[in-house]
């Protein structure tokens, strides 16, 4: 897909939102809903604004940040970097032995603890974190979130439940914090859950469920960005 810039397809998101009239919560973060599927196909491989903070979102920082601490989002997590893909055994079979499967490097160690430590700095609640039973997602939730996730069997990659499990995790906004879901997030599965193509190493995904069936994207967030999130909110 050739290289798109963003602007075009935010003035089409906003006039949709004008036209169909956003939800209360919405309006009081300043937040662009998506577009239909048909319109969303021009955002999935659109490259990133140049001097961008985060990868993508309609947000300037003090609003994000803002928007992070009051909770009631969904953080869906790609995994950080892993090695031996190839080694996975088949789907469903967990052994529990982590060397028949394929686990995270230094770098995707090092993913999770960015994200971790960019939470914990600006002061996002999190009140809940699940993660696929594979070692690289559940390695992951630990090392960035500092707890032992609750394993969600179905989040397994190539189990075609996973579809319907991230969408059970996106109907309803969480109370108290921010859910976190750390899976395998490959296309097309993404594609189906959210309008995205596959989310890249340690990627995050924000959205704001309406209580209804429906989500808003807050932000896409690469690792390295949570720094530059705090260095663009000093002090909070």
């Amino acid at each position: 897909m050739q290289p798109r810039r963003w602007a075009p397809v935010l003035v089409l998101a906003a006039a949709l939102v004008a036209s169909a009239g956003a939800v209360h919560a919405q309006e009081r973060a300043g937040i662009v809903a998506w577009p239909p599927e048909a319109d969303a196909m021009a955002m999935r491989e659109a490259p990133r604004e140049e001097g961008a903070v985060v990868a993508w979102t309609t947000l300037d920082p003090p609003a994000l940040v803002d928007t992070l601490r009051r909770g009631g989002l969904v953080m869906l997590v790609r995994h950080g970097q892993a090695a031996g893909n190839d080694r996975d055994p088949a789907p469903w079979r967990i052994t529990g032995d982590r060397r028949a499967q394929s686990n995270l490097t230094s770098a995707g160690k090092a993913q999770a603890r960015l994200i971790g430590v960019g939470l914990r700095t600006l002061g996002v609640p999190v009140t809940k974190v699940v993660a696929s039973p594979y070692y690289r997602a559940r390695d992951f939730a630990e090392i960035a979130f500092r707890t032992k996730p609750v394993i969600a069997a179905d989040l397994g990659p190539e189990n075609p439940g996973q579809i319907d499990a991230y969408r059970r995790y996106l109907d309803t906004p969480p109370v108290g914090g921010n859910l976190v879901v750390v899976g395998h997030l490959l296309a097309p599965t993404t594609a189906q859950i959210s309008q995205l193509s596959e989310l890249a190493d340690g990627h995050a995904a924000i959205y704001l469920p309406d209580g209804k069936g429906g989500k808003t994207l807050i932000a896409l967030i690469a690792p390295a960005d949570w720094a530059r999130l705090i260095e663009a909110v000093p002090g909070g």
